[in-house]
């Protein structure tokens, strides 16, 4: 157990750091050098540890703007609440500006800096775990450098741009400098690269160049550290003296410089050391390291000495021998190797010329016919010894293996279990019989043979001992080839069996000859239960049996091909879809069935049309089949005289449920709906659900009364029923609209159009009743000249028709502090003739293209701003109406949020108007674009503020600056004691809210008196001037502001 505990303790550590997540953020880009130094530093301490590095780049030093720092704020502050980082590294000092902004989401996080000037506590005061390697950019150090190794100089020139690290650098020398007035300097911070190369080269003599930072020069225009440091040393007639190492490549004299490389190892052995210790106390600092270093050609360069012992030199030439050490050292290497291999060689060369004359003479003692067999022949003693061989054998064994003291059967090259075999075959040999067997043998060239092997006595001669002959056949090529079928009958038997895939061999009557195990087990029938039955005894369906495409094809040499889809019944019953192959096979009187189990495509299919035609949340049938069936439905009308119905059904306001008990709960009123429907549907009658609360019927063969009588059944169906949720009741009722479908009917966007024309209709007639579609309707005309306007109004969008119109605001209480105005919107005919907002306006908002035109207002609005400056400075504020469909379009809020944060004009110069209606009515959506456009400094006024009796209700909720009196209150204020108690009323509540107050239809001297009176802000009417085109009332207003008196 001790041993498993301290087995623990060693592993847990390293698990811990296995898991080590740390995110490093760079101030600078990747490429700038000191950048790319600390980056490398970092990597060599931990590159062998269980860390993972998230390396990020501000890019700080060519983008500086705040715009862009704050936006790298709220990326990184997402970035934080979503990851969590083991360590947080940083390097500069913008870097650690970033994390301190965002300590609320490192939390206790430990955060590692390195890299920073001019060190303060203030710069990480929001950050509780710290630490980092401290740069001392000890501008004395340099200082008395200068005066060490030129004490000549008399004039010194310190170089910065205006960045946070220039600055704070100038900040440095500006503290040395004022502790040593004598020194004669000079501030260099020229406003373009050119100036400062310009400036550089006129310096007078006895003169010392301080490099602080300059890569971004006055206009932004950054560039890369080496590129500005040969330009500088180039064009500059005095030594450029730094603090940082990679600036000597550049062409640099020298200076006590530090290197981004050590910072980061350090920065790399604090992170260790606090991931391995959690108990690491902070803040934990440590300096970094810095040494006098020279540029060795910039010190010949000026001519200046130096002791090359005591400092340190870069870019110094290599002596002969330290530049080609390494050649060296390779050409004695080779050298050796060389004579080597030589002395190898000669050795070989000599054993070889041994071994040739020992083959020659074996050459000429086996020199014979029997050498020119192709078999293997062997001459044996009777004791089992090799007297004699033909080449072939020698070649097949080897010369090595090969015992002449030895029976042959002990050489070693046969298999193991045939050296038995070998000596008893030999034995019988030896009685004058032939023996003749396989066996296998180890080859010096081949490997493993399988020979044929006969052995008989030779006739005895007088005199000789007898001996018996051996020849051998190889037969290896022959076994392989037997091994190859089995294994081929093996592999196909097994191919055939686990394919994935229904495999029958039937024959010419159409029964199954073989199956394969993948049937069995997808039909759950076992082999014997399949074999020798019809393959149609497994059809679900009855189809055409194979034969017939045996007896079609039968005694034809070329492959045909069948192919179908049909259903198998399986074991348990259940169906299985299969697409059949049926091809002819090698034999005339078979077929080769393949089938692939497409049930799951087929179930996928039939889903697939499921959902195609049917609405997800009721089970309805959708808009797509509903259409198709309302084109069929007109094609009997019109080709056979039928007579059909379409009812449009909209459900009244049913957003109360969305807003008073959320979606869920309008998604199940939807489905009892649906239900509800669902039940009362005539035989043939087609219901859909279009989309929202909007449901369609189509009742074939149906005259207007059967069309007249489901509407009121439905009307009544649904005012009986009611929905509950959550312990609250809703009470469910609609608006239906009829459209007979006879010889009448046009298009099929017609009659659903006039349908829907309807609906609307009698929702106007007071919601919770059907109304039908007459051609002669004054009414459902009207709503279709409004549904004309709608093709005017697209076409005026795509061929930019609209006009900017404006109407001064005047201030009553205060004298005019800038210019205010109202944006008007005309729109101009393709004829050339203006036609007012009052007339294309509704049809806009009841067709669902308000929003495009506000897309269009507000972008027209601000290019115009932006091409005129002039208008702007002397613009107080500019209001936009926006409608009520607009402030729900996701897509609009996102441009109209995009758009005034991208554009030049101030937002504070923005209004943008809102009615009270639309406000009310889209409460929610209302207060959240409310607060987004506020905080983008945009006011907000409530247009028409007043027409609703629970106006004072909603007020304090919805986050608005200014109050439009509506009106029809103002119209007769001087007259009417009620209108002027409620304009009064209004604004002294605004007032009280901290909201100004604009009063609209300000006509005559009266009125204004009265509202002057009350004490209202603003006022909006003709007593002002009429609307005229944007250009031209501000060029008015520039010339004579508008005040409270007549015009």
């Amino acid at each position: 157990m001790r041993l498993v505990f301290l087995l623990l303790a060693l592993l847990l550590p390293r698990l811990a750091l296995a898991e080590a997540n740390v995110l490093v953020i760079h101030s600078y880009h990747q490429g700038m050098q000191w950048t790319d130094a600390q980056q490398a530093g970092l990597e060599a301490v931990v590159r062998s540890e269980p860390v993972h590095l998230q390396v990020d780049y501000m890019d700080s030093k060519r983008y500086q703007s705040p715009w862009y720092l704050d936006q790298l704020v709220d990326l990184y502050r997402a970035k934080l609440s979503s990851e969590k980082f083991d360590a947080i590294l940083v390097t500069d000092d913008n870097a650690l500006w970033l994390v301190n902004q965002l300590s609320d989401e490192i939390g206790p996080t430990p955060v590692l800096m390195s890299g920073i000037n001019t060190y303060k506590p203030a710069k990480h005061a929001n950050l509780s775990r710290i630490g980092g390697v401290l740069e001392a950019n000890d501008v004395a150090a340099n200082m008395t450098l200068i005066q060490t190794v030129q004490p000549e100089v008399r004039q010194y020139y310190f170089i910065t741009d205006h960045t946070t690290t220039g600055r704070e650098l100038w900040q440095d020398a500006q503290t040395y400098l004022s502790q040593h007035p004598e020194l004669d300097y000079t501030y260099l911070s020229p406003q373009s690269f050119a100036d400062l190369f310009e400036a550089v080269s006129q310096l007078p003599p006895h003169s010392a160049i301080v490099f602080l930072s300059y890569f971004v020069d006055g206009h932004g225009a950054y560039m890369p550290s080496r590129e500005l440091m040969q330009t500088l040393t180039r064009s500059a007639n005095a030594p450029v003296y730094v603090s940082y190492r990679f600036l000597l490549e550049g062409g640099a004299l020298g200076g006590v410089v530090s290197r981004g490389y050590d910072q980061g190892m350090i920065l790399g052995q604090l992170l260790k050391q606090v991931l391995h210790d959690p108990n690491t106390e902070y803040p934990l600092f440590l300096n970094s390291p810095r040494q006098v270093m020279f540029n060795y050609p910039a010190l010949q360069r000026w001519k200046i000495p130096v002791d090359q012992e005591q400092v340190l030199l870069v870019n110094r030439p290599l002596s002969w021998f330290d530049k080609y050490a390494g050649q060296v050292r390779l050409f004695s290497l080779v050298l050796a190797v060389m004579l080597s291999v030589i002395l190898l060689l000669i050795v070989i060369i000599r054993r070889l010329r041994r071994s040739e004359r020992k083959l020659t003479l074996s050459r000429t003692l086996f020199e014979g016919v029997f050498d020119q067999s192709f078999q293997f022949i062997a001459i044996l003693h009777p004791s089992g010894q090799l007297q004699s061989a033909n080449l072939a054998l020698q070649d097949l064994l080897g010369r090595s293996v090969i015992k002449y003291d030895r029976p042959f059967w002990d050489w070693g090259c046969w298999e193991r279990a045939s050296t038995e075999q070998l000596k008893q075959s030999f034995v019988s040999a030896t009685r004058s019989q032939l023996v003749r067997f396989e066996t296998g043998i180890n080859s010096s060239e081949d490997g493993t043979r399988i020979l044929d092997i006969s052995i008989k006595p030779l006739p005895q001669t007088e005199g000789v001992e007898g001996q018996l002959l051996l020849e051998a056949r190889d037969v290896t090529s022959r076994h392989h080839m037997e091994e190859k079928l089995r294994e081929r009958e093996i592999s196909y038997r097994l191919l055939y069996e686990q394919q994935p895939v229904i495999l029958l061999a039937i024959n010419q009557h159409g029964r199954i000859q073989s199956v394969n195990q993948f049937a069995t087990e997808l039909l759950g029938y076992s082999k014997r239960e399949m074999l020798g039955h019809k393959v149609t005894d497994f059809y679900l369906d009855a189809e055409d049996i194979p034969q017939h495409f045996i007896s079609a094809h039968q005694g034809k040499d070329e492959q045909n091909v069948w192919r179908r889809q049909l259903r198998y019944t399986s074991a348990s019953g259940k169906a299985v879809w299969i697409r059949e192959t049926i091809r002819s096979s090698l034999s005339q009187h078979q077929l080769l069935l393949v089938g692939e189990d497409i049930t799951s495509t087929r179930e996928l299919e039939a889903k697939l049309e499921y959902q195609a035609n049917h609405d997800y949340l009721t089970s309805l049938f959708n808009r797509s089949y509903f259409e198709r069936q309302l084109d069929v439905s007109l094609s009997e009308a019109r080709d056979k005289g039928a007579r059909h119905a379409m009812l449009y059904l909209d459900l009244d306001q049913f957003k109360v449920i969305n807003d008073t008990a959320g979606h869920e709960a309008g998604d199940e009123a939807l489905k009892q709906v649906a239900w509800l429907l669902r039940g009362i549907m005539p035989h043939k009658a087609t219901l859909a659900r279009l989309g929202g609360d909007e449901f369609a019927i189509i009742l074939s063969h149906c005259e207007v009364e059967g069309a007249l009588r489901l509407g009121a059944e439905i009307l009544h169906l649904l005012e009986e029923s009611e929905f509950y949720w959550q312990n609250t009741r809703f009470s469910l009722s609609a608006s239906i609209g009829i459209r007979l479908i006879d010889h009448t009917a046009g298009s099929p966007q017609q009659v659903h159009a006039q349908a829907d024309t309807a609906c609307y209709a009698a929702k106007d007639e007071g919601r919770n009743r059907l109304h039908l579609y007459r051609p002669d309707d004054e009414e459902l005309q009207r709503r279709e000249r409004e549904m004309a306007y709608v093709n005017h109004i697209r076409r005026a969008l795509d061929e930019q028709r609209f006009e900017l119109y404006a109407q001064a605001i005047a201030p009553l209480a205060t004298p005019s502090a800038g210019h205010h105005y109202e944006i008007l919107i005309r729109m101009r005919s393709s004829d050339g003739a203006m036609i007012p907002p009052g007339l294309f306006m509704p049809a806009a908002e009841r067709y669902n293209l308000a929003h495009l035109i506000d897309r269009y207002v507000v972008n027209a609005v601000l290019l115009w701003l932006e091409a005129h400056p002039e208008a702007v400075a002397p613009l107080k504020l500019c209001s936009v109406n926006l409608s009520g469909q607009s402030m729900g379009n996701p897509d609009f809020v996102d441009f109209l949020l995009t758009r005034i944060g991208q554009s030049s004009v101030p937002a504070s110069k923005l209004c943008l108007e809102i009615t009270e209606t639309a406000a009310i009515g889209n409460m929610s959506e209302a207060i959240e674009l409310f607060t987004q456009l506020k905080s983008l400094g945009c006011l907000i006024s409530l247009d028409d503020f007043g027409a609703g009796l629970s106006s004072f209700g909603y007020l304090k909720r919805l986050p608005v600056d200014l109050i439009k009196i509506d009106g029809m209150f103002v119209r007769d204020i001087a007259d009417d004691e009620v209108d002027f108690a409620m304009v009064k009323a209004i604004n002294e509540l605004a007032k009280k809210m901290g909201k100004q107050t604009v009063a609209e239809f300000v006509e005559n001297d009266a009125i204004l008196r009265r509202l002057e009176q009350l004490g209202v802000d603003y006022a909006q009417g003709y007593q002002f001037g009429k609307p005229m085109p944007l250009a031209r009332l501000v060029e008015r207003l520039n010339q004579a502001p508008v005040t409270a008196t007549v015009l």
